[in-house]
């Protein structure tokens, strides 16, 4: 067991004896420091000790308070279609977690395919949703859009995983909160999965609930619960990620329902893997998990490791999340396709209009 699947075990499941009990212990107070540090770096910029820079475009940031993934990409995927759909041109900027290159990098619209090792998985995985849509990757989001404004045409930045960015000032902070493991972010970190407090939702000027449809019973009513104690949050959207279709190596598409009765290897690299196996399941396969870690670079190894699971397994083929398949290599050993999935609005659609109408006068 790995030191994170350790820690994972502690803050998720119940004590097992006194040195689970006393390992719990000590992270409860560690978080006591770091909440500290956490609230004393936000007051500089609170109380305009230090000053928040101001972006060349209107931003809209998409971010959450807990770590793990709860579908800000593909939350950033909707935003971008939606604002090209009103005519107004977005771009998206991206920190690229795990990437290999330096300094700025721009990507997409009309840039050379993109390398998942000098941009990171998610940002090469951005560019081949939206094509046409340039995207920015680097450390610094203000230098990134600042390029964007100066060299393409877009008018509004859809930043990624931008909630914890303090030092850069926004048009609308929107924060997601994923109801299907609503129970693993109950602690502030390192005590549990919470990178901010509760209470720090106040910064939000939006709260969507990702994965509704896979929610434990209640999970749903004690977010939005939890939601109304910070007064001027409007109800939270409700969403679900929904699977639209398999795609294969050489771009054939197939339909969800392919999938029923199929005994399919799931393999990703995810902050919530579970999220994916249960889509697989909900259309009818019978995924049989193989998991790597968030972000993973996969070699050689794990590509003979995947094959010899697949027949193991007796599975029929290969699925893979649309972000760990740019790190495909060719020719494949096995049979894959990935699946493909979108945000669907399901309830608060009058919530994301008014997103949309806050930057998009100041974007035209």
């Amino acid at each position: 067991m790995t030191r994170n699947d350790r820690w994972a075990c502690l803050v998720e499941e119940p004590p097992a004896g006194a040195g689970d009990y006393l390992a719990r212990g000590a992270l409860a107070a560690l978080s006591l420091p770091y909440r500290l540090g956490l609230e004393a770096n936000l007051a500089l910029y609170d109380w305009g000790l230090k000053a928040r820079t101001v972006p060349a475009l209107p931003v809209i940031s998409v971010g959450n308070l807990s770590l793990g993934g709860t579908g800000k990409s593909t939350t950033v995927t909707y935003l971008a279609r939606r604002l090209q759909e009103r005519g107004v041109a977005p771009a998206v900027v991206t920190r690229g977690y795990r990437r290999s290159g330096e300094g700025v990098l721009l990507v997409g619209a009309g840039q050379d395919p993109p390398d998942p090792a000098q941009t990171g998985d998610e940002p090469a995985m951005l560019a081949r949703l939206l094509p046409g849509i340039p995207l920015a990757v680097g450390k610094r989001r203000e230098q990134a859009i600042r390029l964007l404004a100066e060299r393409t045409t877009a008018r509004v930045a859809l930043l990624d995983d931008g909630f914890q960015y303090f030092r850069m000032g926004r048009a609308v902070d929107l924060v997601l909160l994923d109801a299907s493991r609503a129970s693993r972010s109950e602690r502030l970190f390192p005590a549990g999965y919470l990178r901010e407090p509760w209470s720090h939702l106040r910064r939000a000027d939006q709260v969507w609930l990702t994965h509704v449809d896979r929610a434990a019973p209640g999970a749903v009513e004690r977010l939005q619960t939890r939601v109304r104690r910070y007064g001027r949050l409007p109800e939270p959207v409700l969403t679900r990620h929904r699977l639209t279709a398999l795609r294969g190596p050489d771009g054939e598409r197939r339909p969800p329902e392919d999938l029923a009765g199929r005994r399919v290897l799931a393999v990703s690299g995810l902050g919530n893997p579970a999220s994916f196996e249960d889509s697989l399941r909900a259309a009818g396969a019978e995924p049989v998990p193989l998991r790597y870690p968030d972000h993973h670079a996969y070699s050689a190894a794990d590509w003979e490791e995947i094959a010899r699971e697949q027949a193991q397994q007796r599975a029929e083929f290969v699925v893979l999340t649309e972000k760990d398949a740019v790190k495909l290599p060719a020719p494949l050993p096995f049979e894959a396709w990935v699946a493909e999935c979108e945000l669907e609005i399901l309830s608060g659609a009058e919530q994301v209009e008014a997103l949309l109408q806050t930057v998009a006068p100041a974007a035209v």
